[in-house]
């Protein structure tokens, strides 16, 4: 967990070093492209970890060391109680947020007012067409596996008619056979 904040937290800083150092350089967003993911992706897993601290026990990560070394009277509960971790916490968010309005302006500024609202607009429409399609993928799946399955037990059942009417026959033979032998 503490190992994923860290590095959210730290992908966020590259990437932010990345577009401050590339952006001047750019022609167009493609030229930062990459940087502009990992701000995102390092934004989604502080973001992440923040959830699941509410839900599970556990660390909140760097801030909360320094907190812990700064008021040693702090008790660790471990259970995200602690004024550490919530700490910790608000301030990891705080600092995900400050580096993306950051690199909003400075997007903005370089490509048009409205350049970072299109970017988002268009990463929630790409994130939501890819779930729609790993949706439909799943529900074919699920048709799949019934066809499937619907298939096996016709094939089954095909054999136990098969089975069935071998049986009578050679019934019916040795049935034959037993009449044709009486004199």
């Amino acid at each position: 967990m503490v190992a994923e904040v860290l590095a959210g937290i730290a992908l966020v800083s590259s990437a932010v070093k990345g577009i401050k150092s590339s952006i001047d350089t750019a022609k167009d967003i493609r030229d930062i492209a990459g940087s502009l993911e990992d701000l995102l992706d390092g934004a989604e897993q502080v973001e992440k970890r923040n959830k699941l601290a509410q839900h599970k026990k556990g660390k909140a990560g760097q801030w909360q060391k320094f907190l812990k070394l700064k008021f040693q009277n702090v008790e660790d509960t471990g259970d995200g109680t602690s004024i550490q971790e919530v700490a910790a916490e608000v301030i990891e968010k705080k600092e995900a947020e400050k580096q993306i309005r950051a690199m909003q302006i400075l997007i903005n500024k370089k490509f048009g007012p409205t350049t970072w609202a299109d970017i988002l607009i268009m990463r929630q429409q790409r994130i939501e067409e890819l779930r729609q399609r790993k949706e439909k993928a799943k529900v074919l799946e699920e048709e799949r596996l019934i066809k499937k399955q619907a298939m096996h037990k016709k094939i089954l059942k095909e054999t136990m008619n098969v089975m069935i009417l071998g049986i009578i026959g050679t019934g019916i033979v040795y049935i034959l056979m037993y009449i044709m032998d009486k004199p």
